[in-house]
Formats: structure tokens, sequence, C-alpha cells
């Protein structure tokens, strides 16, 4: 088997999450699906397709009006 650590300082954190505050990094791109809490089973299937899906955000209240119930992969 293959491990690895990959870590960053807690410095270089604060400074991503303030550049994406920011709107310096765009977020949009990384997020292929949403899926409501009942959806998690199914984002975890559609993540094995690393061609089709890298971020599957999880909506555990409402967006923007939108309920997040349900297991609609975007």
């Amino acid at each position: 088997s293959l491990q690895f650590v990959l870590g960053y300082t807690q410095e270089e954190f604060a400074a991503t999450l303030g550049h994406i505050a920011e709107g310096r990094i765009p977020t949009t791109p990384l997020i292929t699906g949403r899926v409501g809490i009942d959806g998690v089973a199914q984002a975890f299937e559609a993540l094995a397709s690393p061609e089709r899906h890298a971020k599957i955000l999880v909506q555990t209240g409402s967006d923007e009006g939108r309920s997040p119930r349900g297991s609609a992969i975007l």
C-alpha cells in the first residue's frame, strides 16, 4: 500500500481561505455536484468516477431558497 501525508501550515490555510473569501480563487469549477444529506451514499459512488467528479458539496440547509433534500448529482 502507498501512504503519504500532505500538510499545509495554519498560515497557508488562512491565506487560502482569505483568497477564496475575496474571490481571488474561483471555487465554482471545483464543485462538480451537489446533494442533500440523503444523497451522501450516491455521492460517494459518483466520486468513484474521477473523470466526472472532483468535489460534491453536501448541502445541509436551504441554499438560496432551494431545498437540499434529495440526491440529484449535477
